[in-house]
């Protein structure tokens, strides 16, 4: 062995201790010295060069795939089906359109010069291509074929195990999950710590152990930066935000967001999307406008984000619909739908069904999200499903009350006192409108409309367009608009947005508007 190639294995071998010891910048800090000095050959080169894009996978995808697109270049035969498999997990963790091909190329590259890190790299690149599709049984049936033991990949131990754990989260086996991360913690070296963490967070999230959760995550946090890594330190920094808007501390939790600055571009904001999911908690969602944007456009190329923590999915569906944007929360509804296609499990079936009852304001829709969420630990998904029912305007008053008791019930055994007042408060409204009829004044407020224009109202308010509103009740588009001035004159709002608000939390008293067929199914907002 040449003196130059016998010091680029030590560096690789260094790289992987520094790595497996929690040290992962010094790691990429000695690769990239040792490839800027260039004293090896095209083939160690390309070895480093590989193993330096393959550490930035979780946190610089852009990089990550720049880097081991060069290092195939250059590289050996019997190193492509690795370099293949590492380009071909990280384009399929962002959704990147190449996906595929590459996977083609990294089969054929392995089945050419098989070696035990190709293989694991392959499994690993495939099960995240069933992750970014939702398809989380097929995820779950590629990674238990992979023996994490096997001495020969000794580096790709902790990324199966997380994969594995993640794959238990995102089919509700939180029990499983909590017996997995377990056994990590004393299994893994040091340098698994800041990824066990933050499943571990998310586990808790998912079924409502929020006081746990925080405490975990801020004491993660005091971590340096380098240690944690951007995608870990983003899912530590959303569950203390989630923590925050559940308790009612919006202020807090705007602050903790503000402090992880902007979000870069495609595709290396997709290791920050846990912090837009989070940021859908606001009750103010415009003051996260982009963000919010940003992971619904994401998520038509992956839907990892939503995964992992069970109510996010359902939280952005209503904050998009809260911003009168019901194209992306119907793209967003359909994604969860096609998840809970692929992964046929109660939880899935009830976070799409909560997401598609929200958009077509549907309460059948919601009741049966109820109850699959019934059958599964994820309490805060299920207290936000109930919730929603409760407000839903076609719900009847003693359903209602019912739903938002036991919603204050759950919000309150899980810690999350700000969710827990919200539920009381609609409770109280309700036993109000039971008790007090709403004033009907003449010429002004919701008593004052006409049928015609309550049933525009209603239309609009779901986010039809005015042109959508003359087809569905066969008016003019000239009698739509003055329906419209007359609609916005008599509710004192001057915008489609203030309308659906006015709407959807108009008592349950007030005049019913036209009837359900009359919604068009895909335009529909929040119930």
């Amino acid at each position: 062995m040449s003196r130059p190639a016998d010091r680029a294995r030590k560096v690789l071998a260094v790289a992987e201790l520094l790595d497996l010891a929690g040290a992962p910048d010094e790691a990429r800090d000695l690769l990239a010295a040792e490839v800027a000095a260039d004293r090896t050959g095209a083939a160690d080169r390309a070895r480093l060069l590989g193993r330096l894009g393959a550490g930035h996978g979780h946190d610089r995808p852009s990089t990550a795939l720049a880097q081991v697109r060069q290092a195939r270049a250059g590289a050996e035969p019997e190193d492509r089906g690795w370099l293949l498999a590492t380009e071909a997990s990280v384009a399929a963790r962002v959704g990147h359109p190449d996906t595929d091909g590459l996977l083609r190329s990294a089969g054929r590259a392995r089945a050419a010069h098989p070696t035990p890190g190709a293989a694991v790299r392959l499994a690993l690149a495939r099960a995240a291509r069933a992750f970014s599709a939702g398809a989380v049984p097929t995820a779950r049936d590629l990674l238990a074929a992979v023996d994490p033991d096997h001495p020969a990949v000794r580096g790709e131990a902790v990324a199966v195990r997380t994969d594995r754990i993640e794959a238990q989260l995102a089919l509700g086996g939180y029990d499983d999950a909590a017996v997995a991360l377990d056994a990590a913690y004393a299994d893994l070296p040091a340098g698994a710590g800041p990824a066990l963490t933050a499943l571990s967070c998310r586990r808790l999230l998912s079924v409502g152990a929020l006081p746990e959760a925080d405490a975990r995550a801020t004491l993660a946090l005091d971590e340096p930066a380098g240690a944690l890594g951007a995608e870990a330190r983003s899912a530590l920094v959303a569950a203390r935000v989630e923590v925050a808007y559940r308790r009612g501390r919006p202020d807090r939790a705007r602050t903790l967001l503000a402090a992880a600055g902007p979000e870069p571009d495609w595709p290396d904001r997709v290791p920050h999307a846990a912090l837009g999911c989070a940021a859908a908690g606001d009750p103010e969602p415009a003051r996260h406008r982009d963000r919010l944007r940003a992971v619904a456009d994401d998520l038509t190329r992956t839907v990892r984000p939503v995964l992992l923590v069970a109510q996010y999915g359902p939280r952005l569906v209503r904050a998009l619909l809260l911003l009168g944007d019901a194209r992306r929360a119907t793209a967003v509804a359909g994604r969860l739908a096609e998840v809970a296609a692929r992964t046929r499990v109660p939880l899935w079936a009830g976070l799409a069904g909560h997401a598609d009852g929200l958009v077509r304001r549907d309460p059948a829709a919601l009741r049966a999200a109820v109850g699959s969420l019934r059958g599964t630990a994820a309490r805060p998904a299920l207290a936000d499903a109930l919730l929603d029912l409760a407000r839903s305007p076609r719900v009847r008053l003693p359903e209602a009350r019912t739903a938002a008791r036991e919603a204050a019930a759950l919000h309150g055994r899980a810690g999350a006192t700000g969710d827990q007042e919200s539920a009381q408060s609609w409770d109280a409204r309700l036993d109000a409108t039971r008790r007090r009829p709403a004033p009907r004044p003449p010429g002004h407020g919701l008593a004052a409309l006409t049928a015609r224009e309550a049933g525009v109202a209603e239309l609009l308010a779901a986010g039809a367009t005015k042109q959508q509103v003359a087809g569905r009740l066969h008016l003019s588009f000239h009698t739509v608009d003055t329906h419209v001035r007359a609609v916005y004159a008599k509710l004192g709002v001057r915008s489609r947005l203030q309308l659906a608000r006015l709407w959807d939390a108009r008592p349950v008293s007030a005049p019913p508007a036209a009837s359900p067929s009359a919604t068009p199914r895909s335009s529909r907002g929040a119930g």
